[in-house]
């Protein structure tokens, strides 16, 4: 007999289906299944291969926790793998709270400790054991595992879209499951995710050797969420509007994400500033501050906490009814996780993202930042290898790599080597080395790392199209993970309730898209947005637009797929194949940002009129624009410093032939006429 079939075959005999109920009542106090959780756990008992999609608030837990319970009744053991200490602590405590006999082999754990938590599990005391991927690389526990093999009923993972590259939060830790499970041979396999689109749901399923007809994918919809999306001008009006959207709420408790820890700490600080209680969570705080702070958020003694994404996985509070993203998301997986934590009782939550392009540029970082080149990770340690002196001062080995290198980055790849034993620190000083034969750390591939990062920022621009869309924004997501029960109409979306900060670009707006991916056609890949704005100018279509305005109009063409900027700091603008499509063809509508003030609307002119787009097109017109795109290139100037379009238009009107007819053409001061004057008369002229 095979390891694993013993309790296999003691359990087919057995009905398990009268006792879920019992079980679902007696020990979780639940009066009945949450939609979508039955087929669920009766695939699970009946020994299948399971995968569940579930998003959150859903009960994914209970999909493995009850059929835990009830096989442990006949001495089944079940393994529960987790990525976070903090979320199995949770569960844990959960289950301890209600007779249930769990605990967590961490790291928070000494060896004493770790050893007590074994033994315990080997003799059947513990009815389910969490540990993290990472654990799996132990021999020791692997060989504690091994033991109880014939006796192990379940191996559950969750979060499962960690073991996906293409996923949005991918583990390199989670790959060794998969040999986990053809050494253990478990009687049942559960992998559970709130997060998974179409090709990651594949890629589990063939990583974990599930059953492909054993997937399931169910309530992503969650009509009691009003997603919306507000455009900010900054920090400063992000502040603003968190403090008034707090201060607003209907009931219970503001839950408020930030993409980086100096943001959770300035938004915080405005909240404060404005008298609410406000509580603070990141991974840069102390473990008791991060306790104590979610302690305080369970008991509803705050009206806001304010987090990365650190915080949140697995926290189960029904009464949050608003959820601020004051900074976009990297991807919208992330994105509806986080949101799915409002309303999870059923009854109405907001869901705002507070936009600004800006957002972006920081996420663009972070990549960097966190997926460094094979060649920046290869110059560090060939670098602190021949120079280890170097290895003190991230300044100067920057100055000392190929291209544009900040010592951010080198502090940032030299952490990534150090976790791959490639480097290590004598005192303060780096110190490139190579692991030792049989080390625990993993092998570095900077190949895969660079596939990684252009998997974040695919993401990343689904997120932005996400922002400017301009249709429901429930079946965006729906469309997005694979759920085919979608809604026509939402109504609980800023754009089916017509109240969101965004609107379909008018006629002249989409004239000046067309002229905007007509300079790109020429120019792609080689200029910044601002840069594409100013050559744009002194195009006809797009007259009247300042470089502002076609920078946001550039932004929106984002949203809409029309371009892709690079990563890096200093991002070029690229026309994608849906550019061209629409330059040579019919324009799809484009979403663009509402105009926020009649102050504004007021400051915007309206596009030229026929006699003005007549005078930019003659050919003195167009002598003219040629003169001044090559004053404004010899002088680094943008082209409407020379001369912009209406000016332009006047003097094709006036065709004045001495300096001071020109000079009485509005727009022409003493400077121009003394700097360009005879320029424009020159270009004026037929054969100039």
């Amino acid at each position: 007999m095979t390891v694993g079939q013993h309790f296999q075959l003691q359990q087919s005999s057995e009905d398990f289906s009268n006792d879920i109920e019992q079980v679902l009542t007696g020990v979780f106090g639940h009066p009945h299944l949450r939609p979508g959780q039955g087929p669920v756990i009766r695939d699970v008992l009946s020994g299948r291969r399971v995968l569940a999609v579930m998003p959150t608030g859903s009960g994914k837990s209970l999909c493995y926790q009850l059929p835990a319970v009830m096989m442990a009744r006949s001495g089944g053991l079940t393994v529960v793998v987790s990525p976070l200490i903090a979320l199995m602590k949770d569960q844990v405590d959960a289950l301890s709270v209600l007779g249930v006999r769990a605990a967590s082999l961490t790291s928070a754990e000494d060896f004493n400790g770790q050893t007590a938590i074994l033994d315990e599990f080997r003799r059947g005391d513990l009815q389910l054991l969490y540990v993290a991927p990472e654990r799996f690389r132990n021999g020791r526990f692997l060989s504690a595992l091994d033991a109880v093999a014939d006796r192990l009923a379940l191996f559950a993972i969750d979060e499962a879209h960690c073991i996906s590259e293409w996923g949005h939060d991918f583990r390199p830790a989670y790959r060794v499951l998969g040999d986990a499970i053809d050494r253990l041979k478990p009687s049942r396999v559960i992998a559970l995710t709130a997060t998974a689109t179409p090709e990651v749901r594949s890629d589990i399923a063939e990583q974990l050797g599930l059953e492909h007809d054993a997937v399931h994918v169910h309530g992503f919809a969650r009509p009691n969420l009003t997603l919306s999306m507000v455009s900010t001008s900054g920090k400063r009006d992000k502040e603003r509007r968190l403090v008034e959207m707090v201060r607003t709420r209907s009931s219970g408790i503001a839950l408020v994400y930030a993409a980086t820890r100096k943001n959770t700490e300035r938004y915080a600080a405005a909240l404060s500033t404005a008298g609410m209680r406000v509580g603070v969570y990141h991974a840069g705080l102390s473990e008791t501050e991060r306790s104590r702070c979610q302690d305080a958020f369970m008991l509803g003694q705050l009206d806001a906490i304010v987090a990365t994404n650190a915080f949140g996985m697995g926290v189960d509070k029904a009464d949050i009814r608003l959820v601020a993203h004051a900074d976009i998301p990297r991807s919208p997986e992330a994105y509806y996780q986080e949101a799915g934590r409002g309303g999870r009782d059923g009854a109405p939550a907001d869901c705002v993202l507070l936009f600004h392009q800006g957002d972006v540029r920081l996420h663009e970082f972070l990549i960097e930042m966190s997926y460094p080149s094979p060649e920046l990770l290869r110059g560090i340690w060939k670098l602190l290898r021949s120079q280890p002196g170097l290895g003190g001062n991230a300044e100067s080995m920057a100055q000392k790599l190929p291209g544009d290198v900040t010592a951010n980055q080198v502090t940032s790849a030299a952490r990534l080597l150090a976790k791959h034993g490639l480097l290590s620190y004598d005192g303060q000083v780096m110190v490139a080395v190579k692991p030792l034969p049989g080390s625990d750390y993993p092998p570095l591939d900077p190949e895969a790392l660079q596939k990684r990062a252009e998997v974040e920022r695919a993401k990343l621009r689904r997120m932005i199209s996400f922002a400017y869309t301009s249709s429901c924004r429930h079946r965006f997501l729906l469309n997005y993970f694979g759920d085919r029960e979608q809604p026509s109409v939402c109504r609980v979306c800023d754009n089916c309730l017509q109240r969101g900060q965004s609107r379909l670009a008018d006629q002249r707006e989409r004239t000046a898209i067309r002229c905007l991916l007509g300079v790109l056609e020429h120019r792609s890949g080689r200029l910044g947005r601002k840069r594409i704005a100013e050559c744009a100018s002194d195009v006809a279509g797009v007259a009247g637009f300042s470089v502002t305005q076609l920078v946001s109009l550039l932004d929106a063409m984002e949203g809409a797929q029309l371009i892709n900027s690079s990563s890096g700091h200093y991002p070029t603008v690229s026309i994608t194949e849906l550019g061209l499509e629409a330059l040579g063809g019919s324009l799809s509508p484009v979403h663009v940002m509402a105009k926020t003030s009649a102050k504004k609307k007021r400051a915007v002119r309206e596009g030229p009129s026929a006699d003005e787009r007549a005078a930019l097109e003659s050919p003195s017109g167009e002598r003219l624009r040629e003169m001044r795109t090559r004053v404004a290139r010899q002088n680094a100037v943008p082209a409407y410093v020379v001369l912009n379009n209406r000016t332009i238009a006047a003097i094709v009107a006036a065709a004045p032939s001495t300096l001071a007819e020109l000079g009485r053409v509005s727009g022409i001061g003493p400077a121009k006429l003394t700097n360009y004057g005879e320029l424009i008369l020159a270009a004026l002229q037929p054969h100039s």
